[in-house]
């Protein structure tokens, strides 16, 4: 077994800690490309969302479920490589919301499936 001195054990929490809250608000973003899709799931939220490109403008378009009882919502949230940040979000279990923007001249955008 593994013993961790009494001086980095606060140090070995705090970064366990950190490593558990990006499992449960879903993995670290990263920009895609079009064509691409996504099916993301984590706990209490699923999503589904497609990058499509036509005469350099990217269209994204999906949905987002909120998937548990628990106050708390679904929430996509799009960064394209230039212009405004959109969020679509879903609350109350069983609940789905439907999405479509497009972003003049570009082909990337980064997608993320989070709660709040």
């Amino acid at each position: 077994m593994l013993r961790i001195p009494k001086a980095l054990a606060p140090a070995a929490l705090t970064c366990a800690l950190a490593a558990g809250l990006v499992i449960a608000t879903g993995a670290p973003a990263s920009a895609d490309r079009c064509p691409s899709s996504r099916s993301p799931k984590i706990d209490g939220a699923q999503a589904h969302w497609t990058l499509a490109c036509d005469t350099g403008d990217v269209k994204i378009y999906g949905w987002v479920d909120d998937t548990r009882r628990d106050g708390k919502c679904a929430v996509v949230r799009i960064r394209p490589a230039a212009g405004e940040a959109r969020e679509f979000q879903a609350c109350g279990s069983g609940t789905r919301e439907t999405f479509s923007v497009t972003y003049d001249d570009q082909n990337v955008a980064e997608v993320t499936l989070r709660l709040r």
